[in-house]
């Protein structure tokens, strides 16, 4: 671990930072990237380098800004064991997977002209909108809430489970849901910092 690097969790979102070790850090604030509350530095709880989980996990993205990098495998719900849980979404079969982060995050078919925040490869098939889903990421209390509503009102047919989900539903995800997209089957999971999955 970099001497000069030390790791931090947020007080309001949980999630785990890397900030640069600074003369008179104490005195210092430092905004968290992901909820964007800004707190003296003192405020943060300083995270043990050898609990590090390691970098196999996919999704995995460092966020920069202000010195500040996050580590997406950290943020979510406590689950009462003081393990970070974490909403997860894998391609069916293919191995992709993503992390969801803290408020909006779009899901799409992979395309140059794409908005969405998660692009997945379909190859020839071209079902899946470029924007076709949306998971809201929300926080009742210490945890996230996870729902899943539809992009637009035009695109081809999409499951959660057997339930067909139509435009202006608003489904609550639970561990283990598949959602049914034209061209490919996502699976939604918790996992903790530790990399075990609920």
């Amino acid at each position: 671990m970099n001497q000069d690097v030390i790791k931090i969790r947020c007080p309001h979102c949980g999630a785990v930072l890397s900030v640069k070790n600074q003369p008179d850090i104490e005195s210092k604030s430092v905004t968290c990237p992901i909820c964007k509350q800004k707190s003296p530095f003192v405020a943060f709880k300083t995270v043990n380098a050898n609990a590090d989980p390691g970098t196999d996990l996919p999704g995995r993205k460092q966020h920069s800004g202000d010195n500040t990098q996050f580590d997406e495998r950290t943020t979510g719900a406590w689950n009462g064991g003081g393990a970070a849980v974490l909403g997860m979404l894998s391609v069916v079969g293919t191995g992709q997977a993503f992390v969801l982060r803290p408020g909006r995050n779009v899901i799409g078919r992979k395309a140059q002209a794409s908005a969405a925040n998660f692009q997945i490869a379909t190859g020839e098939g071209k079902r899946m909108s470029r924007e076709h889903l949306v998971i809201d990421v929300n926080q009742v209390g210490t945890e996230y809430m996870y729902i899943a509503k539809l992009y637009k009102e035009h695109v081809n047919d999409t499951f959660i489970n057997d339930g067909k989900l139509c435009y202006g539903d608003c489904i609550v995800l639970k561990n283990g849901d598949i959602i049914h997209l034209p061209d490919a089957d996502l699976k939604f999971n918790f996992r903790d910092i530790e990399g075990t999955t609920y």
